[in-house]
């Protein structure tokens, strides 16, 4: 008998077709599903590091870094500092590993080493080493801008990402990369249970498949075709479709079992997109999940005229917490407040991880009035929170006695913004938020700051429009920017106009590279940007300030920073604007850097910024002549101010000082 004369029975070959369909429908739907939701994953760890390296990089002296040539430069002070300063970023970070720097040799395809975090023999590496990256192209396009390698590498310690980031010199070139290796640990271990899941589920369905195929073949035979079309959706992807529950009892048995397995398997393609939509450490949606359901749910409230109110919360000395008592402890206040946010918002709203130490909430139908009471019932809440029993380990914390726990409570800062009220569009709506939210921090920590009541009546701090400006490099919006700011001091009008004409002298004396002066006439224009969130009352206040009005005044380059950052092509003036008040003997603010530590950008900047501020009247004294504010710059140098650029600043001032004194 020949092999293609063998015919089955109907029921066998309705028993083996169900069964084929089954797995047609379960195991390619599930490593679809699977690869989705891990693909998502992979691109958000992969986003952190490049912003972990583009953030160290910041951090690495330049010239302290040039001077490390060969192996005997390892005895030297610039060696120790820089080995320090990476040994911070990576105690910054615990999920990194290695830290290192390289340089560009003679040869296309070969890296010098410079320096790395470790302190063992057995591991470090040495000054001049040279290292083959032929077969690492994001090391070498690190030159350019950040970049993260798009496969992870093995070893016996472990699993392994790899971001790199250019080190700039002080006239913008890139002088050589840092290197971060980052564990893939938990990563790896989320991949496993999505993997899990998916071969379960694919599993489950093989099982349904077969036993509802038994039972097709002994009473369903002839509704074979009803059968073949509801099959047929399934694999085309409707997991909406059900079959009809009529017919004999068998029928209806049958009916059922299938329609269980249909709401099965959409509960788990539902849950496997659910996983990549939120954030790992907290379970709450993640940045990307946020940003389009803004988008939708302001389209839902225009469409119905109806409203949504907008909540940015931001955790109180995070920094602080995380320096002093461990990243582990940052990550259990992080997951206790994402806690608070799920028990006290509504069913409707949604609780998302904005980044960072930074949380938003999205509830609809909600005005400004609602949402601030939402926001004080949270406030609340996790001010009730004993700092101490979140930082502490739990077996450490039973051992302690009442009175050693004085670290306080935790606290948040909140700002909020209103649709329509404030703004109609996602990135305005946004933006509003954060503005209410510096305010806020300006008022003080635990405090709450809407949109109207941190700007006023100003016509000029339209959110959607900074927005725009920010991500702009024309020098036209750039330059309205600066008078909307401008003009609410009306002390300093002009200030900053003045401080990149005195900047883009300095940098003219010190012949710096078109580069660096587009940089500058972009920073002198936006330093004083952070005050866009000071109260009217002190910035115009007609005397003194008191103690408490001055350290307001002090957080304005960090909230300057903070908005820059909302606009990536400016990231090379973000240094400028962030530490411009900082002094050469390490007593400025905001970070107390010294030195060269400082960046050369806001060492010129403080020169310019400190010279106009002399040479201007204020409510309280009159301006000192351009000479005693020279003579005040020279006595000064080596304390304030770069002593070699306090020199050229001089010189480049002479001009205006002699035609002051004709």
């Amino acid at each position: 008998m020949k092999f293609s004369a063998i015919r089955l029975p109907l029921a066998h070959r309705v028993f083996l077709l169900l069964a084929c369909v089954g797995l047609l429908t379960s195991v390619p739907g599930s490593v679809v599903l699977y690869r989705g939701a891990s693909s998502a994953l992979r691109e958000e760890v992969r986003d952190r590091l490049r912003h972990i390296a583009r953030t160290a990089a910041l951090q690495i002296p330049t010239e302290m870094h040039g001077r490390l040539l060969t192996r005997k430069d390892e005895n030297s002070t610039s060696y120790r500092t820089i080995k320090t300063t990476l040994a911070n970023i990576r105690e910054a970070n615990p999920d990194l590993r290695y830290v290192y720097t390289m340089r560009k040799t003679d040869k296309p395809l070969t890296l010098q080493f410079v320096v790395d975090a470790e302190e063992s023999a057995d591991l470090m590496s040495h000054v001049g080493d040279e290292y083959d990256v032929k077969d690492l192209p994001e090391m070498r396009r690190a030159f350019t801008g950040p970049a993260v390698d798009f496969e992870p590498s093995e070893d016996k310690w472990g699993i392994w990402l790899s971001g790199y980031a250019p080190i700039r010199d002080k006239n913008g070139g890139t002088q050589a990369i840092i290197g971060l290796d980052m564990s893939l640990e938990q990563l790896h271990e989320e991949e496993a249970d999505l993997r899990r899941a998916a071969w379960t589920n694919a599993a489950l369905a093989v099982i349904i498949t077969i036993l509802l195929s038994l039972l097709v073949t002994k009473a369903v035979v002839g509704r074979l075709g009803v059968f073949m079309r509801a099959a047929e959706k399934v694999r085309g992807g409707d997991l909406q479709f059900q079959l009809p529950n009529e017919g004999p009892p068998e029928m209806r048995a049958f009916c059922e079992s299938f329609n269980q397995m249909i709401v099965g398997l959409k509960d788990s393609r539902d849950r496997m997109i659910e996983q990549s939509d939120r954030d790992f450490l907290t379970g709450l949606f993640n940045h990307r999940y946020f940003h389009e359901r803004l988008a939708s749910e302001i389209e839902r409230a225009e469409r119905y005229g109806g409203s949504l109110s907008l909540m940015i919360l931001d955790v109180d000395r995070f920094k602080h917490i995380n320096d002093h008592y461990g990243h582990p402890a940052g990550d259990r206040i992080l997951k206790q407040v994402a806690e608070t946010l799920q028990q006290e918002v509504r069913t409707m709203d949604v609780a998302a991880r904005y980044g960072g130490d930074d949380f938003a909430i999205i509830a609809p139908e909600a005005d400004k009035e609602a949402m601030v009471a939402i926001a004080d019932r949270i406030r609340e809440k996790i001010t009730s929170l004993s700092l101490s029993a979140l930082t502490d380990d739990p077996e450490t914390l039973e051992q302690k006695s009442p009175r050693d726990n004085d670290l306080g409570n935790l606290t948040v800062t909140i700002g909020i913004a209103s649709y329509p009220e404030h703004h109609q569009a996602p990135e305005g709506l946004v933006m509003a938020a954060d503005m209410a939210l510096y305010r806020a921090k300006y008022i003080g920590r635990n405090s709450i700051c809407t949109y109207d009541t941190a700007v006023g009546d100003a016509p000029d701090m339209d959110p959607e429009r900074l927005y725009r400006i920010l991500r702009d490099p024309d020098a036209a919006a750039v330059q309205s920017l600066v008078a909307a700011v401008d003009a609410r001091d009306r002390y300093t009008r002009g200030h900053s106009e003045r401080v990149t004409e005195y900047a883009l002298r300095l940098g003219e004396m010190l012949q710096v590279d078109e580069d660096m002066r587009d940089a500058l006439k972009m920073a002198g224009l936006l330093h004083d940007l952070g005050k866009i969130g000071v109260p009217d009352a002190i910035l115009n206040k007609p005397g003194r300030l008191t103690d408490e009005e001055h350290e307001t005044i002090k957080r304005h380059p960090s909230v300057g920073g903070n908005i820059l950052q909302r606009a990536p092509q400016l990231d090379r003036i973000i240094p400028g604007v962030l530490f411009h008040h900082e002094r050469w003997d390490g007593l400025g603010y905001p970070d107390g850097l010294s030195g060269e530590g400082i960046p050369l950008i806001a060492r010129i900047l403080a020169l310019a910024d400190s010279f106009d501020a002399m040479t201007s009247d204020r409510p309280y004294r009159k301006a000192l002549s351009v000479e005693q504010a020279l003579a005040e710059i020279e006595a000064n140098a080596g304390k304030q101010f770069d002593p070699d650029l306090a020199e050229s600043f001089l010189i480049a001032m002479a001009p205006a000082a002699a035609r002051k004194a004709a």
